[in-house]
Parts: structure tokens; sequence; C-alpha cells
């Protein structure tokens, strides 16, 4: 019968390796800017309705996955929402909520920071 070539097979298997060290590398890299994170927690008032703006930091921003926190905090609060630029909309007030969402998360508590203002926004 003669000899088996077993060379592709371990090609396959480098290359699955190299593809889960790599993907690891993101969720690392992801789980260090959540802890370095700078975020505002902000509540505006927009006609006859509250929201609730969350703004990362830029530079975090950019390897946070802004679009799955998202999902997890309108899912979690029962809530509308959006993703704009580097910034987090969510209906309702709900400031201390996502607070203690965030820090589930892993995010930084020294990091958060919440405005106990309401700003009004008016028609425009």
């Amino acid at each position: 019968m003669g000899e088996v070539d077993n060379k592709p097979n371990q090609d396959n298997v480098i290359d699955q390796l190299l593809s889960s060290i790599s993907g690891s590398d993101n969720v690392v890299s992801e789980s260090i800017a959540k802890e370095q994170a700078l975020i505002r927690i902000r509540v505006e008032k927009r006609r006859a309705h509250y929201v609730t703006i969350i703004e990362v930091d830029s530079n975090d921003a950019k390897s946070i996955n802004l679009e799955e926190v998202a999902k997890q905090l309108k899912r979690k609060l029962a809530a509308g929402g959006t993703v704009k630029d580097n910034r987090i909309e969510i209906q309702g007030d709900h400031r201390y909520k996502i607070r203690k969402l965030l820090l589930e998360e892993g995010f930084n508590e020294d990091n958060i920071f919440i405005d106990e203002n309401i700003t009004v926004v008016q028609n425009k």
C-alpha cells in the first residue's frame, strides 16, 4: 500500500492553532482595553424622554467591540438603543444600572464617571 502522507493534516492543525492563538490575542487586547477605558455616563432629556449616553474614550473605543457591549446592555436593561461614533445611547435613565453592568463586563470601576446632572436638549 505504501506510505500515508500526513503533511496536509499537520498543516491544517498548525493553521487551526495559529488562528486560535491570534483569536485569543484579540480577546486579551479587548480585556486590557476594557480595564483602561475611560467611560463617562450622562443623561440627556430629549423632548419627553430620557436617554443615557455612555461615552468611551476614542483610543479605547477602537479596541472594544461597542456593538457587542451595547447589545448586552440593551438586553439586560430591556431597553432600546444605538451606537454612534464612540458612544452608546440607551433609552431611559439607567446611569447606575449601567455602571453595575459595565463592572460585570470587566471595565475598571475607577475609570467610570457618572454625571449627576441631566442635560436638557432642545428641539432643533
